[in-house]
């Protein structure tokens, strides 16, 4: 993560943005421990094909 996070910002990429599933804690947690946090932000999207993933 350290060396990612040291080339995007070698790139000038001030700031990295994650999209996961609300659903996902495991991911979430992963991503908290490393500093990323929730913002109050609303990601919208139209599927045009069925999510196996979603119930």
């Amino acid at each position: 993560m350290a060396a990612a996070k040291s080339l995007w910002r070698d790139r000038g990429c001030a700031k990295i943005n994650h999209q996961v599933r609300a659903s996902n804690a495991g991911v979430i947690q992963f991503y908290s421990r490393r500093g990323f946090s929730t913002e109050n932000v609303l990601s919208m999207g139209k599927r045009l094909e069925a999510d196996d993933t979603e119930a």
